[in-house]
């Protein structure tokens, strides 16, 4: 079913004849149809060109797991990539990328920004060539999974640097950091899972050499962002349980302090109430009276002193 298409299915085309990629209204054997948000009515255009109706809503489910399928001829291949927006709880998105005998198409539930200048990027990029354009699409996933977690080291490597200082905004941060990196291994798991198991469905997927080599790369990659994202979301954790150490640390140092001045001002309170009680005392009327009674008191005082001071308490 080929024709002229005016709604958001954006349909992109390149052989290997072509120099560069263009986006094109015209719907050939060979396109990439991008499209996100589909209503209805683009929905069923989609299955009309033979893509199941199930698979389809299922990449518009927002919290759509990874994983491969294959109906009626046609490869889905459901991973997540990274959004950069802090409006979604997610740090990943879902997309679907179904590989069919004439098209390569994905669908997401919004508009996927690394996919948004993907094609103008790659020079080495050909529709037609619809295998090799999907391990292009899985690479650039990859690529952004690396640079965001660049980005993350960057800012907890920050954060570190003054942690004895650690504000409530670097707290949070550091919160969102950690529900981050969780989503990104929850993401990355079943989605190297995903590419080992095309690799054992070469029977209804054609994979040449090449191309299983490639896949096994992206599974290495894939794997050692894994390992990166377990051990920076370790190091998040340890600054945020080192900052309440040294909160911890500094409370006791407070309330030591508090309690040490708090005694310190008890001893002239009870020695004016000692002395300011309606019994016999010594020296009740001598003229030295008032002064023996400071006296003794800054005694105390300063012996309390000394204690607290070589307890380390003030």
């Amino acid at each position: 079913m080929y024709g002229k298409i005016c709604w958001m299915l954006n349909i992109y085309y390149r052989s290997v004849k072509n120099k560069n990629i263009r986006k094109t209204k015209e719907l050939k054997p060979g396109s990439w149809i991008f499209a996100y948000d589909v209503n209805e009515d683009e929905l069923k255009f989609l299955e009309n060109l033979g893509f199941d109706e199930d698979y389809l809503e299922d990449a518009l489910d927002f919290y759509e797991v990874p994983r491969v399928e294959y109906e009626g001829g046609v490869n889905y291949f459901f991973t997540r990539y990274v959004i950069d927006s802090n409006k979604r709880s997610a740090a990943t998105a879902p997309i679907l990328i179904a590989i069919s005998d004439s098209y390569i198409l994905t669908v997401s539930h919004g508009k996927p920004e690394f996919l948004d200048n993907f094609a103008h990027q790659r020079q080495d990029a050909i529709t037609t060539q619809r295998i090799k354009f999907f391990l292009l699409m899985i690479d650039a996933i990859v690529t952004h999974y690396e640079k965001s977690l660049t980005k993350i080291r960057r800012t907890l490597s920050r954060i570190m640097r003054s942690v004895e200082s650690v504000s409530d905004d670097d707290l949070k941060e550091i919160v969102k950091i950690e529900s981050r990196l969780t989503d990104y291994i929850s993401a990355l798991l079943p989605t190297a899972a995903s590419l080992k198991d095309m690799i054992a469905r070469r029977k209804t997927l054609t994979l040449h050499e090449d191309d299983v080599d490639i896949l096994e790369d992206l599974m290495l990659d894939i794997e050692q962002i894994i390992d990166n994202a377990k051990s920076v979301y370790k190091t998040a954790q340890n600054i945020r349980s080192t900052h309440e150490v040294i909160l911890g640390h500094q409370l006791n140092a407070t309330m030591k302090t508090l309690t040490a001045l708090t005694i310190l001002f008890a001893v002239p309170t009870i020695m004016t109430g000692l002395f300011g009680m309606n019994v016999w005392l010594p020296v009740p009327e001598g003229p030295l009276s008032f002064l023996l009674v400071v006296i003794i008191t800054a005694v105390i005082v300063l012996f309390t002193v000394r204690f607290f001071i070589k307890k380390r308490w003030l």
